[in-house]
């Protein structure tokens, strides 16, 4: 099993058990009372007693609780990334009935401004507590375009025979696509964090419809002739590399050191990312999102682009040959300040210093093919609306 895998595929099946764990966890509103105790017996009357009617205890009404993973908190990258190879981070909602009747047919009925459509979906009453992790419609084209950190509800109905018997509200805050899910607290006595960093791979998109503009512009320069991936040896591929640095400075594109996030759970660490045409929008980009703009670029063109993180940064290289290779990287804080050759320079001693730690805590290398391979897709670029 190599590195990568070890340390970047197989940690997400542990968070996708840890999700079901954590929402069973947070499942913390009270159980139903027991019915209240039968008061002692009055004082047994003078004379005979005319026999008591039988009576039929009142039934308990239909009770339910419902929570919702990381704290109550929605994370759209993770989904649009992560959720067709992995729905547990789709099936995000969990809800748990109480004191179902015996007899009669069951629905249960979730509404939300985030779903396509209501989910409704019969509920078989084989004991009076069923707890129930369903798939959910969610509006994907949605979650794209939630730029902030919103409220949203979700409001669940119990039906019996199509009449409602009890209903309950869930307030879940959905955080902005841009707010890349990178650390998981596992909790245990050393507070251990899972490392997610594959994350970031959903953020490089190859298939960006900016980045024939940027090599056509690259092209224009007379730096080189052609983009021809691993074809002319590995001169030729670091010539490719240095046009693409040369003609993003010439755009103007520069190191903004600016990361935020919303930091509103504290199960979950995550870095704000910007897409690829936002970092040109903005001709800034921070360590990540640089990077991440040279992996799709790179990829575009044939290379095998990797990420590398350590505590507090992150750079990027790429493999000079088709087979793997040696492994070049480069300092993306670098870009608009000094050449291609000191950013190399750079990076190779980044690299020295990073790689024998790969593996512990909060160091990783994230190869894009093996991410695309385990079914890490690009989120979708959207074009922005028009007014």
């Amino acid at each position: 099993m190599s590195a990568v895998t070890r340390y970047g595929i197989v940690p997400l099946l542990l968070l996708a058990v840890g999700v079901r764990l954590g929402m069973a966890i947070e499942r913390s509103r009270a159980r139903p009372a027991q019915a209240a105790e039968r008061p002692p017996a009055a004082a047994e009357p003078q004379g005979p007693a005319p026999a008591a009617a039988p009576t039929t205890p009142a039934p308990t009404a239909p009770v339910f609780e419902m929570t919702c993973s990381f704290q109550n908190n929605i994370y759209p990258s993770l989904m649009l990334s992560l959720g067709v190879t992995y729905p547990e981070y789709t099936r995000c909602l969990m809800v748990v009935l109480h004191n179902l009747p015996p007899a009669g047919a069951l629905q249960l009925r979730i509404e939300s401004g985030l779903f396509v459509e209501p989910l409704q979906i019969a509920v078989n009453a084989g004991s009076p507590t069923v707890t129930l992790n369903p798939e959910l419609p969610w509006n994907f084209d949605a979650l794209r375009r939630n730029a902030q950190i919103t409220p949203q509800s979700f409001v669940s109905t119990l039906l019996v025979d199509g009449k409602p018997a009890a209903e309950a509200t869930l307030a879940c805050m959905v955080h902005s696509v841009n707010e890349a899910v990178s650390r998981i607290y596992l909790g245990g006595p050393a507070g251990q964090w899972l490392d997610t960093g594959v994350c970031f791979a959903a953020f490089v998109n190859e298939d960006h419809p900016w980045i024939n503009t940027l090599l056509q512009e690259a092209l224009s320069s007379g730096s080189i002739r052609a983009f021809t991936g691993y074809q002319g040896g590995s001169q030729a591929t670091l010539l490719q590399v240095q046009a693409i640095w040369d003609t993003l400075a010439s755009r103007g594109l520069s190191y903004v050191n600016v990361a935020t996030d919303s930091g509103t759970s504290a199960q979950v660490s995550t870095q704000y990312v910007r897409f690829l045409d936002q970092s040109v929008h903005d001709q800034g980009a921070n360590c990540v999102d640089a990077s991440v703009l040279f992996a799709s670029i790179l990829r575009r063109i044939g290379l095998r682009p990797v990420l590398l993180f350590k505590p507090g940064h992150c750079f990027t290289g790429y493999y000079d040959a088709q087979e793997g290779g040696h492994l070049v990287a480069f300092e993306t804080t670098y870009l608009g300040t000094t050449s291609f050759l000191a950013a190399a320079a750079e990076g190779t001693k980044e690299l020295q210093a990073t790689l024998p730690y790969i593996g512990s805590p909060q160091y990783s290398i994230v190869d894009i093919a093996l991410c695309r391979q385990q079914g890490i897709t690009p989120i979708a670029y959207q074009p922005p609306e028009r007014n």
